[in-house]
């Protein structure tokens, strides 16, 4: 029988804590992680601040002792060291988007490449049904998002309701309820880019019947759903690496 590892701690902000801390890790072990670059965030429902990793740490070196917290200013409230200045996309989404309490912002290899060719994500695959008529595609690359630079208010109004957005030649944003969706959500995603990069290498794409993608989205995008695989993944990164489970410190 699989050993289940316990994920649940004893209050909100320890769970979402650790919850950021093996999303960070999920993420990197899914190859979402490009050295330094990129960005996870999480907040308690309703709060004006947020939690992420220590600038200049990549995805794989997340801990909860490295883990700060700050205001929608992007000034810290909590942790000795800085937060990215690039942190300003995932600011103007929690100022739009009350529904939202975690954002994942990435460049991994299949998004990338989908977004290099102006592609937008094809309804082939029933897994990936979670972004049907929930995902867009922004267009208008105005760079790195830092110092009022990059459009990130821009990108935050394309996304709009919208559960991801592709960004041309650059990478993927997705948002959440929970850091537990956004992350499993921009696994999906980047599974789905490399399905679909294959597909159009062997010929031409054959998209879903639109009432089967309706039933496999509702199906597939209930919280359960996103748990369950969110803890799965958990389960294979706290196999190999016994030091981040020592690391979170004792299920209570």
């Amino acid at each position: 029988m699989t050993d289940v590892i316990p994920l649940h701690t004893s209050t909100p902000l320890s769970r979402l804590r650790r919850d950021l801390v093996l999303a960070y890790h999920v993420l990197a072990s899914q190859g979402h992680g490009s050295d330094i670059a990129g960005h996870v965030t999480a907040r308690l429902p309703g709060a004006d601040s947020f939690w992420t990793n220590r600038f200049r740490l990549g995805f794989d070196e997340a801990t909860l002792d490295e883990l700060h917290e700050a205001d929608l200013d992007l000034q810290v409230r909590s942790g000795n060291g800085m937060i990215s200045p690039a942190l300003t996309l995932h600011t103007e989404i929690y100022r739009r988007r009350p529904d939202v309490n975690a954002v994942v912002h990435s460049h991994p290899v299949n998004g990338v490449a989908l977004s290099a060719i102006g592609a937008r994500l094809a309804p082939i695959d029933q897994q990936a049904s979670i972004f049907w008529d929930d995902i867009g595609f922004f267009d208008e690359h105005h760079g790195v998002f830092i110092d009022g630079q990059g459009e990130a208010q821009a990108v935050a109004a394309a996304l709009g309701r919208q559960r991801a957005m592709i960004l041309k030649n650059h990478g993927i944003v997705v948002v959440g309820e929970s850091v537990r969706e956004a992350a499993v959500a921009a696994i999906i995603l980047e599974t789905a880019a490399a399905v679909q990069i294959k597909a159009m290498a062997a010929g031409a794409l054959d998209p879903m019947p639109v009432e089967a993608l309706r039933q496999s989205k509702s199906f597939l995008s209930k919280k359960e759903f996103f748990d369950w695989r969110f803890e799965y993944f958990s389960r294979c990164v706290l196999r190999e690496r016994p030091d981040l489970a020592k690391t979170l410190g004792p299920q209570t």
